[in-house]
């Protein structure tokens, strides 16, 4: 018996379609806020974070994609996070490239000619990724930003940077893909995603997890009962049901929680995560 959810690998051609679309549209957006974001605060620490928060910005659409296409396969959710993920950081070099090259540079004070010019040289080097390639190359000549106390950065140093935010934004967006919502139970009698109960069920905090998963799997879903005399204790276990009306199928997530009596601080350690229960009464 397994002991967590499994994607069933079902996913039909509109829900890629409908995923991949919404992904390329993350793809375009995110890369132009990034670059404004980075241009407005030029930050090497700032724009650190950003990049990692770029990539899960890019695996939020994909995300949402997934919900409305109701795709349960990893393997294209993954397939389709990394397409999404390279056009993302491509977009966000030429996107770069075509602002330091502007006559104008970068500024918001552009006109409607401004604008169709600008869109004209981003086209044409994302159509052209050897002339984008070559510009790259020379703007790690002469580099693209500074550290304090220091001249630019630029050279060996600055192609390792680079390399290592492709790397985080890259990998951000499949981590977030792969973590996201087609890792999520679904209903495949009733064509749904499940829905997490609005009420939790607190139990005695769980110290082994395999005599607690094994008497699960034997039908013992007694321990589940709720116990209220825990609603004032500082550790306990979290029950979360996730359910889909009409499906005997159910899976639960249980969180050991402690009360480290800071003001809304509770130490949520995960113990088993959609665990399979099979005709509950819970």
């Amino acid at each position: 018996m397994q002991e967590k959810y499994v994607p069933s690998g079902i996913s039909s051609i509109q829900g890629f379609i409908i995923t991949l679309c919404l992904g390329i549209i993350g793809a375009v957006v995110v890369p132009i806020v990034y670059i404004i974001l980075g241009r407005l605060i030029p930050n090497i620490w700032f724009i650190a974070i950003i990049s990692v928060l770029f990539g899960f910005a890019v695996a939020l659409f994909i995300d949402l994609g997934i919900k409305i296409g109701k795709v349960r396969s990893k393997k294209t959710a993954v397939g389709i996070g990394v397409f999404c993920g390279l056009l993302s950081y491509y977009l966000q070099w030429v996107v770069f490239d075509a602002l330091m090259y502007s006559p104008k540079g970068f500024t918001f004070n552009l006109g409607s000619e401004d604008l169709k010019m600008l869109l004209k040289d981003i086209f044409y080097l994302f159509v052209h990724p050897n002339i984008l390639f070559g510009e790259i190359c020379n703007i790690n000549e002469v580099g693209s930003f500074r550290i304090k106390g220091s001249g630019n950065v630029k050279g060996a140093l600055l192609w390792v940077i680079w390399a290592a935010e492709f790397l985080v934004i890259v990998g951000s967006t499949i981590y977030g893909v792969v973590t996201g919502k087609v890792m999520h139970p679904f209903s495949e009698s009733n064509d749904e995603w499940m829905e997490k109960r609005k009420t939790s069920i607190r139990i005695p905090v769980v110290n082994d997890k395999e005599t607690f998963v094994t008497r699960l799997q034997n039908g013992d879903h007694k321990i589940l009962e709720n116990e209220p005399a825990l609603a004032t204790a500082d550790s306990y276990a979290e029950v979360n049901i996730f359910e889909s009306n009409g499906d005997s199928m159910k899976y639960l997530t249980v969180f050991n929680v402690q009360n480290t009596r800071k003001k809304k601080d509770l130490k949520k350690m995960i113990v088993v995560k959609f665990l399979p229960l099979y005709n509950s009464n819970i």
